[in-house]
């Protein structure tokens, strides 16, 4: 089990075709060619954020094809659990600065 999610998260980083995903509120089931796979939405970010390092949600919603409000809510809960931490980076221009999420 631990090789395919090895596999998964190789593919979404290395944004192989992924031919479908759905995702509940706590599972992802993904489905390929290679892979057809059921992990915790939780272990699938965690892994994503060791491998890629500090990641911006959009990133994350490119990289998963998760929900942006789907992929807050969970991302949200971790910070609360002290997996994961939010840090934003101050901008040379104006406006809002960018907000990375890393594993804590």
């Amino acid at each position: 089990m631990q090789q395919s999610k090895n596999l998964l998260t190789k593919k979404i980083s290395e944004k192989t075709q992924i031919q479908g995903v759905v995702v509940s509120s706590r599972r992802v089931y993904v489905y390929s060619d290679e892979v057809d796979l059921e992990i915790r939405l939780e272990n699938l970010l965690l892994n994503l954020l060791e491998e890629n390092g500090p990641l911006t949600r959009g990133e994350l919603v490119a990289l998963t094809h998760i929900p942006r409000s789907t992929l807050y809510d969970n991302l949200a809960k971790m910070i609360s659990r002290g997996l994961i931490i939010k840090e934003s980076v101050p901008r040379d221009t104006r406006g809002r600065p960018k907000i990375l999420f890393k594993k804590a």
